[in-house]
């Protein structure tokens, strides 16, 4: 399997849209670079008329260029570890992948091999996602991961205490990745399967996570709140502070009640209780 790699050079608010823009249309890994952005995309799912769409929608707004680069899969691990340093939250977790050095001092340590898979810690999402998880009680939980990505935000979760916790992705590679990253932090017993929302069965959990896009939160949200039970937790990120609204909108005519919202560099995370009313 191939990735494409798009080097992008665009101004700060160019790159704060594509970014967005890009994340609908299969790019699911960026990095930022000293002239833009770096996206990737599985070459499966590129498609280069609709990518051309999004850069020409917005080169109104001042140039942009861009170079287009394929990957081989087994060289994606030198990219990483040529760029991704250890991620510290507060002291709460210290996550790194396992070529770094531990450090003493946190709560919690994840190691992440991210490999092709979303979620290092990196991203404003997932940060913001990881912090929630730590605001809130899952002793004796149960946790749904939906688009589980490298598994991260499941593995926080089993180390809070939940005892019965599943992720789920549409890639293949990143179940692969998780299943590896579940065994680096001693959490095999973590389910990790390949499939969507529709594919999992009516169990609800106690608490879901879906750090995704917004277009797939609103398609899917009223899935989500099937597999909740009753005063359940729905933690979502995924989408900038102008798309909450929409959001919040959608999720109360599924019967979830937004409680709390923090934000990191205009990106958003939402806490959401499934109402008993």
């Amino acid at each position: 399997m191939t990735t494409q790699q798009v080097i992008i050079s665009a101004s700060p608010e160019q790159v704060d849209i594509l970014l967005a823009e890009l994340g609908e249309i299969h790019f699911d890994i960026f990095e930022d670079s000293d002239t833009g952005l770096i996206a990737y995309c599985q070459t499966d799912l590129f498609d280069l008329a609709l990518f051309s769409e999004v850069i020409k929608r917005y080169e109104v707004l001042g140039p942009i260029s861009f170079q287009i680069n394929e990957i081989e899969k087994q060289n994606w691990n030198a990219v990483w570890e040529s760029n991704y340093d250890p991620i510290r939250i507060s002291n709460q977790v210290f996550i790194r992948a396992n070529f770094h050095e531990s450090e003493p001092g946190y709560a919690m340590e994840i190691i992440i091999n991210p490999k092709m898979s979303f979620g290092t810690g990196h991203h404003e999402t997932t940060f913001l996602m990881t912090q929630a998880l730590f605001e809130i009680e899952l002793q004796g939980k149960s946790v749904l991961d939906a688009g589980t990505g490298t598994g991260i935000l499941a593995l926080v979760a089993k180390k809070l205490g939940a005892n019965d916790v599943k992720g789920f992705d549409i890639d293949p590679w990143s179940i692969e990745n998780s299943i590896e990253n579940a065994g680096l932090n001693l959490c095999e017993d973590i389910i990790f399967v390949e499939g969507t929302i529709v594919n999992e069965s009516m169990k609800k959990y106690d608490v879901l996570l879906a750090n995704i896009n917004r277009n797939i939160l609103l398609s899917e949200i009223h899935e989500y709140s099937e597999r909740i039970v009753d005063g359940g937790l729905l933690l979502l990120s995924g989408f900038y502070v102008e798309d909450v609204p929409m959001i919040v909108k959608s999720a109360l005519e599924n019967g979830l009640i937004s409680l709390a919202q923090t934000e990191k560099n205009h990106w958003t995370c939402i806490k959401l209780k499934k109402s008993n009313l």
